[in-house]
């Protein structure tokens, strides 16, 4: 069996809120920290297919906490 894994860093105003917020949905292959002023996810799946649906779902979370914490837009690295 194939194992893909990937790491997602993304930076953001408040790291630490973000990951919380979203860490609280994640299941068993996802894990989700932070560290400084990024919000760090690990991901490990079985097939690639999963890992793209596992790391869109994940962007759109990061988003949208970002958005609800940091105001719409004040990141110019989270984009639409």
């Amino acid at each position: 069996m194939v194992k893909c894994r990937a790491r997602l860093s993304v930076e953001s105003c408040d790291a630490r809120l973000i990951a919380q917020a979203i860490g609280a949905d994640n299941l068993p292959y996802v894990k989700t920290r932070f560290e400084g002023g990024f919000v760090i996810t690990d991901v490990e799946v079985d097939s690639v297919g999963s890992l793209l649906v596992t790391l869109d779902d994940i962007l759109v979370n990061i988003k949208v906490a970002n958005d609800v914490l940091c105001g719409r837009g004040s990141d110019e690295d989270i984009r639409d």
